[in-house]
């Protein structure tokens, strides 16, 4: 079977996850999930009535990469077995952890130097949104798959076993990878007008290996072919949200959809609405002596003969619904803002630092359920492929297996630290304050 027609096959089961997606992008940020049209110029985006979205979904996609990938700080460390530690001695122990800082500092800086935190944090806003994204670890970087450009096949267990992406790709670019493409009796290829044409990318799973390949009109891509280890894969399927049985996640956006649509109906009420309010009507009565030419162009400050009763000014009189309308739309961005992580404080002249600490603290903790899927389907095959990449490249030593393990001490783990930290940090003012600052000192 071609790797199109797996992908028309395949493009069933996601039409429902990506009709939502659409939805959901079209109440926050309409450029990452739309309508898969052929048009690259023209492409007509509808703007949202309300920010909110918007800046829920970007706030949350940058607390996420900060805390996953934390900038001067390694979001991994590189361990001993604990059943090796009795075996080693002190000085061999010493000379491993320098090498292990090496080898940390070593990716760390390839992060840095790359465009790898762009493309996550363009993964994560589709994940907020769509729930679903698909990075490709390449040679260059970094290469990010949104949910209309790539179909997905998984097992029982939620295991990956089958990707097809598509791709548009310049037909002159075709030509030279597929010289003979004419002579292989593709008719549709000389009989299109488009300048574009469909490039697939066929991923499969086989045991403990993936392999991929890329086809154009049902024919193979001469050295299109690629393989890798499964547990070193650079095929990364990401998910916000896991159902059982279904293969696709589910985004934030889609889990408060119903405040989102009810904040764009009621947005777009109060502009048109504040809108017509603005709009300046003066009436003015057929006996009157005053001419509407006259009050037209009068000035500002000028003085015209007439009578007052006889002109009048067209007024909504809707202000008590707009005050209702204003009310629930405050109520609805208070939601918004706490469900995308947004700090909100109180407004006052007293608020103190220590509730803005307070607050901050209770918003990154409501992270701990976010972080947890992400951590293992991003970060660990993140980690895995950049080590297998550096190893087989002779950047850093190799790491023996059984041995030496790297452990991930961002995401969730951090958030642990996070929360040691305060805990250690209300013990120290706790005993400071009723035993004496003397005290700390014997600790």
């Amino acid at each position: 079977m071609t790797a199109k027609t797996r992908y028309d096959v395949l493009s069933s089961d996601r039409s429902q996850f990506l009709r939502v997606a659409e939805d959901a992008a079209k109440l926050t940020i309409p450029y990452l999930i739309h309508q898969d049209d052929n048009s690259k110029t023209h492409r007509k985006l509808v703007t949202p009535w309300q920010g909110v979205g918007a800046k829920g979904v970007v706030t949350l996609a940058s607390k996420l990469m900060l805390a996953l990938l934390p900038p001067q700080t390694s979001f991994f460390k590189l361990q001993v077995d604990d059943t090796m530690l009795g075996e080693i001695g002190p000085e061999i122990k010493s000379e491993l952890d320098l090498s292990f800082a090496k080898i940390e500092r070593t990716i760390l800086e390839s992060i840095a130097a790359s465009d790898d935190r762009v493309v996550v944090h363009q993964a994560l806003k589709h994940l907020v949104v769509a729930g679903n994204a698909l990075i490709y670890m390449g040679k260059e970087g970094l290469k990010l798959y949104p949910l209309n450009r790539y179909v997905v096949d998984r097992d029982g267990d939620g295991n990956v076993i089958e990707i097809v992406t598509k791709e548009s790709i310049s037909k002159k670019i075709i030509e030279e990878l597929v010289p003979d493409l004419n002579k292989g009796g593709v008719t549709q290829y000389s009989d299109d007008d488009t300048n574009d044409c469909d490039v697939y990318t066929h991923v499969k799973v086989d045991g403990k290996r993936v392999n991929w390949h890329q086809e154009v009109y049902d024919l193979i891509i001469p050295k299109s072919q690629g393989k890798a280890p499964l547990n070193a894969t650079p095929w990364l399927p990401l998910r916000f949200n896991t159902v059982d049985g279904e293969g696709y996640g589910r985004g934030r956006v889609e889990e408060f959809i119903g405040d989102l649509k009810s904040l764009e109906a009621l947005s777009q009420a109060l502009v048109e609405g504040s809108a017509a309010a603005a709009k300046v009507v003066f009436t003015v009565s057929p006996s009157s002596s005053t001419k509407p030419q006259t009050l037209s162009q009068a000035g500002n400050g000028a003085i015209i003969q007439g009578r007052p009763d006889d002109i009048g000014v067209v007024q909504v009189g809707k202000t008590a619904d707009f005050q209702t309308a204003y009310n629930m739309v405050q109520q609805l961005e208070r939601r918004l803002a706490e469900a995308f992580l947004i700090l909100s404080v109180r407004q006052s002249e007293r608020t103190t630092a220590e509730e803005v600490r307070l607050t901050q603290m209770e918003l990154e903790q409501s992270l701990g359920g976010l972080f947890s899927l992400l951590t293992v389907e991003f970060l660990v095959p993140y980690l895995d492929r950049k080590l297998n990449v550096f190893q087989k490249t002779g950047k850093i030593p190799r790491i023996p297996e059984g041995i030496v393990h790297p452990t991930i001490v961002a995401g969730i783990n951090s958030l642990g630290r996070g929360q040691d930290r305060e805990s250690l940090g209300m013990f120290l003012q706790t005993i400071a304050q009723t035993i004496g600052p003397e005290a700390i000192g014997q600790f």
